[in-house]
């Protein structure tokens, strides 16, 4: 998978905004148990995803220097 430096960096920043939004709502929106579950579920998930894509940018970066090699 190979992503251009600025869609990595655009998906990033919509990944870190979304997760201020959930970060947010869980301070001041939460009123119930379920909502909590969700919110905290959601922003794990935000956050999986966002170690997912630096991973995967590591992973890219160390294929393109054993080619190099």
């Amino acid at each position: 998978m190979n992503l251009d430096l600025d869609t990595l960096q655009s998906v990033s920043h919509y990944i870190k905004k979304q997760m201020n939004q959930v970060k947010e709502d869980l301070v001041y929106h939460v009123d119930t148990i379920d909502k909590l579950q969700y919110s905290r579920g959601k922003l794990n998930a935000l956050e999986a995803l966002l170690q997912d894509l630096k991973d995967l940018q590591k992973n890219e970066e160390n294929i393109d220097d054993d080619s190099n090699t």
